[in-house]
């Protein structure tokens, strides 16, 4: 896939991903098998994972692409 997450995006995804793990795995119950905890847990793995690879497959499918290019 082409990249397509920019810088600002990029830096959004950083803070909030990992917000999303550590909100997951302590608050939200991840730890203790609570859906809502395990889902947080994997959506704020998948943020930084298209963080770090600047590839968001959500963004392919909707047409968005905040990477700018000259």
């Amino acid at each position: 896939m082409q990249e397509n997450v920019g810088d600002e995006d990029r830096l959004v995804r950083s803070i909030v991903g990992p917000a999303l793990v550590v909100a997951g795995l302590t608050t939200l119950g991840a730890r203790e098998g609570r859906a809502v905890g395990l889902a947080a847990t994997i959506a704020g793995a998948l943020i930084i994972e298209s963080a770090v690879t600047r590839v968001c497959p959500l963004n392919a499918a909707l047409g968005i692409d905040t990477l700018n290019r000259p």
